[in-house]
């Protein structure tokens, strides 16, 4: 009988130690990665270290200490107790591990993104005969040496290489002049970014490009956007920065020269927890870091790199601009959907133009297919591009308040993580994102976050990108400009915004 019982007593130990081997290295294991995320303040590893520490001596306790003579029921009870304990850690360590491996994850998907690719086209008619790049070896390539011509220049390059001999090329002034070329069987292919497509389709009698058009090659190009020395010495969790927001519809993880839709300045004081948000219309007329002097609508800027939007917007404002995000709106639909939809107040009843869907005045609850066309709707408003730009901020408020409200996150993890990842793109680093992360979770401070949107007067005038065509432009309203420059200033030497300062007064409207 004695025997029995010890030997019952041995197996039970050895079980015991089992279960907290396993939860140690469990905890240690999620205690790594909690330090290789690099998020949480010392003082709350340092608690949730503790809390480990002191369950599996709790648990130990249980499985090894009472007193005898007390009753076996008691002692099945006391065990029983501390493996339900001891599972329980060991299901919130792996759940805990996954979630913040996805996060870490997703983390490095969309920080520290310093590269852009360009892709130039070989094109030709649809109808042509020519299926490769040997078939057109002996074509005249249309290309132009004033639009992008670093580029074209790699593509030509790498043509020659692969078809053996030099390819022959004929120069046009501008974009469209080589287009029409293409189209009159002036030029038998023509070289052009591809960033450069929707522009040339957004011109009268060119809509219809990309169905007359094919493609024989595509050359793609990475270029590094360097850090300045301005932003380097700063430093994130003290000093004010400056972020582009920029919008696309590309749809991959590398950062796509493009057209960008959404242009918003966030300008960050993490000292006095002050954001400004100043959203500034696409088409506005501009001074661009890259038409030497020749005015272009701010959207082009994107077709010459995410640099040139930040330098351009900087400018503007007379305010440097640190880090840029990409929102890719293909993945807010995804994110969306994922969250279970958004909801947002229309100020006027309306048919979208994409996808003729109705959108209420009032409250509004939407899908992701919805909500994409929602924040790219302009031609229902007399005031278009405005009010896109609110309808674009208010979506993006509404996301940030649906996923921190409640269980969204926990219930729906996996599907955010994913469509996070492919929704942004940015060059802060995840250093930079974790040392604000961290601050904020040290002083659980509020935000004071203020929008602010300069408009101006529609027109008509000729592009640096289209210098052959007249089309819409927004003339700035240099009065807001300048008093939005103001409010940059305000928020960077430390002043709290109310609702008041984002009014104009009445002494220097002119």
């Amino acid at each position: 009988m004695e025997a029995t019982k010890e030997k019952k007593k041995s197996k039970w130990k050895i079980t015991a130690g089992i279960i907290l081997v396993v939860q140690l290295v469990l905890s240690l294991t999620t205690v790594g990665i909690v330090l290789w995320l690099n998020m949480l303040p010392e003082l709350y590893v340092m608690l949730f270290g503790l809390i480990l520490l002191f369950l599996l001596i709790m648990e130990y306790c249980l499985f090894y200490f009472g007193k005898k003579g007390k009753k076996k029921t008691a002692c099945y009870v006391r065990r029983t107790f501390g493996i339900l304990l001891s599972l329980a850690c060991m299901v919130v360590c792996i759940g805990g591990s996954y979630m913040l491996v996805k996060a870490g994850n997703t983390l490095g998907d969309i920080t520290g993104n310093v590269k852009t690719t360009d892709t130039v086209s070989a094109y030709v008619m649809t109808d042509d005969p020519a299926q490769t790049l040997m078939d057109a070896k002996d074509y005249v390539f249309a290309i132009t040496e004033k639009y992008d011509y670093e580029h074209t220049q790699k593509a030509i390059e790498k043509i020659n290489e692969t078809v053996g001999t030099q390819i022959h090329t004929q120069v046009y002034d501008n974009i469209l002049d080589m287009v029409q070329a293409l189209y009159e069987g002036n030029a038998d292919a023509m070289l052009m970014n591809v960033a450069y497509v929707d522009v040339v389709e957004a011109q009268d009698g060119y809509e219809t490009f990309s169905s007359r058009t094919r493609t024989l090659y595509d050359h793609e190009e990475e270029t590094v956007v360097t850090e300045d020395s301005q932003t380097a010495e700063k430093s994130i969790t003290t000093d004010p920065f400056v972020i582009y927001i920029s919008g696309s519809d590309t749809r991959t993880l590398t950062l796509t020269t493009s057209r960008s839709d959404v242009n918003i300045l966030a300008v960050v004081n993490p000292s006095t927890k002050q954001v400004l948000l100043i959203n500034t219309p696409r088409d506005y007329y501009v001074d661009t870091a890259a038409s030497a002097g020749a005015k272009d609508k701010l959207t082009h800027c994107g077709m010459y790199g995410i640099d040139c939007s930040m330098a351009t917007l900087g400018n503007l404002y007379d305010e440097h601009v640190d880090y840029y995000v990409q929102i890719n709106f293909n993945g807010f639909k995804t994110l969306v959907d994922a969250v279970g939809g958004i909801t947002v107040e229309s100020e006027k009843a309306f048919r979208t133009s994409e996808g003729g869907f109705y959108i209420n005045q009032g409250t509004n609850q939407l899908n992701g297919t919805v909500a994409l066309s929602y924040v790219r709707e302009r031609k229902s408003f007399a005031d278009g591009d405005n009010s896109r730009g609110r309808h674009q901020m208010q979506a993006i408020e509404a996301l940030i308040k649906k996923i921190s409200s409640g269980t969204t996150v926990l219930s729906n993890y996996s599907a955010i993580m994913d469509s996070m990842s492919g929704m942004f793109t940015t060059s802060m680093s995840s250093e930079d994102i974790s040392a604000l992360v961290k601050m904020q979770l040290s002083d659980l401070a509020s935000w004071n976050v203020k929008s602010y949107a300069v408009t101006g007067t529609g027109g008509s005038s000729t592009t640096y990108s289209m210098p052959t065509k007249r089309s819409y432009v927004m003339y700035p309203d240099e009065v807001q400009v300048k008093y939005a420059e103001q409010l940059v200033n305000k928020v960077v030497e430390g002043q709290i915004l109310t609702d008041a300062d984002l009014e104009i007064p009445d002494n220097i409207v002119q």
